[in-house]
């Protein structure tokens, strides 16, 4: 009977305990942390109540659940259940703050920077640093099993080179956009032209394929190993200045010199030529200098040809008796 109060009273304190913690963090601390000028101490504080009154709670349950007189073999599983839950709690701790660092220097940090790198690389470092901390505790309880780890090793290189050559492309995919992230070509936001001769803005890099929103308001999702095999072009790098070719034809027998002059006066009075300042104005400033050309060319009395097909030849005509 005194066993069994013992585990109600230990219950009870470990709660109470575990919502003490909780309560100062959330009321006590995070006041102090808000009168700080960054944000990180406020993400952190957030990130460790769940697992902090996991901890707590689940530690005064084996402690409580120790003081009952329980079979040899039920102690050592109750051991075995709380050494997987303490990994479990850890996994979801480290992961907890590891995303409350990025999502800090997301916030502050990165758009004060110059590069964009880290905009594109803190993505990667969200899904690379799940799968490190899985990997690393699955080791952890292999070890405190006595798994053969060394085995397991060698199995899975086997096993991940037959995987490799059945995922071949997307591991290809993968490698390449690693390089993309790294070489930086393009940057998000940056207007591109694929190989296929659409023009669109980068929406989004990831590890398998990039994302290209084009003129048309359409995704198109171009898988990284088909950008590392072709020639990309980036339309804002060094600087979103654009140089336009206006191709022009006027009829034959045309006073050259006068056209030549036309032209030129129309150079003369659009600021534009020479330099576009922007490649967002490329298509209203294509309008505006066809216009001004058609214009020019009906006042001069210059003619624009047009395909024209001549026929020639005899026609024989026979009156029908």
């Amino acid at each position: 009977m005194i066993k069994i109060i013992t585990f109600s009273v230990v219950i009870i304190i470990s709660l109470f305990l575990a919502k003490l913690v909780v309560y100062i963090l959330a009321r006590k601390i995070a006041k102090l942390a808000k009168k700080t000028k960054t944000e990180l101490d406020d993400l952190i504080i957030v990130s460790l109540k769940k697992p902090l009154f996991l901890i707590i709670f689940g530690s005064g349950i084996y402690i409580a659940l120790s003081q009952l007189s329980l079979p040899e073999k039920l102690n050592t599983f109750f051991r075995e259940v709380f050494f997987i839950f303490t990994v479990l709690v850890g996994i979801y701790l480290v992961l907890s703050l590891l995303q409350a660092v990025l999502n800090w220097y997301a916030r502050e940090v990165a758009p004060k920077t110059k590069s964009k790198f880290d905009d594109q690389f803190i993505p990667l470092l969200r899904k690379l640093s799940k799968v490190v901390v899985i990997v690393i505790a699955a080791l952890i309880v292999m070890e405190h099993f006595h798994y053969d780890i060394k085995a397991l090793v060698t199995t899975l290189g086997v096993a991940s080179l037959a995987i490799a050559l059945a995922v071949q492309e997307t591991l290809g995919n993968v490698i390449a956009g690693l390089g993309i992230i790294i070489d930086r070509p393009f940057q998000i936001g940056d207007r591109v032209q694929l190989p296929s001769g659409e023009i669109g803005d980068v929406y989004e890099i990831g590890l398998r394929s990039v994302k290209v929103l084009t003129l048309d308001h359409t995704m198109v999702v171009v898988p990284n190993a088909d950008i590392g095999k072709n020639r990309i072009i980036n339309l804002s790098y060094p600087d979103p200045k654009l140089k336009l070719k206006v191709p022009i034809g006027v009829a034959y027998g045309s006073d050259l010199k006068k056209v030549r002059n036309c032209l030129l006066d129309i150079a003369h009075q659009l600021p534009e030529v020479r330099w576009i300042d922007s490649y967002t104005n490329k298509f209203a400033i294509t309008d505006k200098i066809n216009m001004a050309i058609n214009q020019k060319f009906i006042e001069q009395n210059i003619s624009i040809p047009f395909p024209i097909q001549e026929v020639t030849g005899e026609i024989a005509l026979t009156n029908a008796k």
